[in-house]
């Protein structure tokens, strides 16, 4: 019975890694749409890569739980694999998924990394460009200032 348990938890930990997967791909398009977004702000950006960051530490998680208990279950998997068949061919069939869905998330990652490096170009262009204007500014206050004119209202009618 505790061998069909360790190969019962094999198999939900490849189902939650979809899962997971596929939460970090859907978080992936809304990253994508906010990087797009002019208007987003950095803390819209900044809850996406937040989520992906928790997801990303429990599929690391489920990953060493999984190394763990497969290789305690492995002999077993291999010498009863008429007993185990429709298990290990659930687990085959999730590993493929899981292979699909990291190619779509590296893929997402790839897309959202150039996104994301035109959007803090831009912004580095706007915080330049906002630099020129305030020393503009300050150059023509700094000459008017030492220009020896007084700012003052005159009054003709008298």
């Amino acid at each position: 019975m505790q061998d069909e348990a360790y190969v019962k938890i094999l198999r939900e930990s490849l189902e939650k890694k979809v899962e997971l997967l596929n939460l970090i791909s859907n978080e992936n398009e809304i990253q994508s749409r906010v990087l797009s977004d002019p208007n987003a702000t950095p803390d819209e950006f900044q809850a996406t890569i937040d989520n992906k960051d928790k997801w990303i530490t429990d599929i690391s998680t489920l990953d060493n739980g999984f190394s763990a208990i497969f290789e305690k279950v492995k002999p077993l998997l291999e010498n009863q694999k008429s007993k185990y068949r429709d298990e290990i061919a659930r687990m085959k069939d999730l590993v493929r998924q899981i292979t699909d869905l990291t190619t779509q998330v590296e893929k997402q990652e790839k897309e959202n990394y150039l996104l994301a490096q035109q959007k803090f170009a831009g912004v580095r262009k706007q915080v330049q460009k906002i630099r020129k204007s305030q020393s503009a500014v300050s150059t023509y206050y700094k000459s008017m200032n030492g220009s020896g004119y007084d700012a003052q209202f005159l009054d003709s009618t008298n």
